[in-house]
C-alpha cells in the first residue's frame, strides 16, 4: 500500500474545512480555492468527465496540491 505524502492530512483538513458540505469540486470551486484562473486549474489538476460536468473529489484535489508542491522543489 503506497504511503501518503508529506503535507496530505493538512492539506486534506486544509479542503475540508473550505469544502465541508460537498465531496466533488468543480473548476470554478478549484480556481477559487488555489487563487489561479480556470483554465489553468482545469489544465493542471486531474478532472474527471467532459465540459462543464468536470470534477475532482476532495482528496484528489489534496493529493494533487500537495504533489505539485513536492515537484517544484
Amino acid at each position: 500500500m503506497p504511503r501518503e505524502l508529506p503535507g496530505y492530512r493538512d492539506q486534506l483538513e486544509s479542503v475540508l474545512a473550505a469544502f465541508p458540505d460537498r465531496e466533488c469540486l468543480n473548476v470554478q470551486d478549484v480556481a477559487a480555492y488555489t487563487g489561479i484562473g480556470r483554465k489553468t486549474a482545469a489544465r493542471i489538476f486531474p478532472f474527471v468527465g467532459h465540459g462543464v460536468g468536470r470534477y475532482i473529489t476532495r482528496t484528489s484535489l489534496a493529493r494533487a496540491l500537495v504533489d505539485t508542491d513536492r515537484r517544484d522543489r
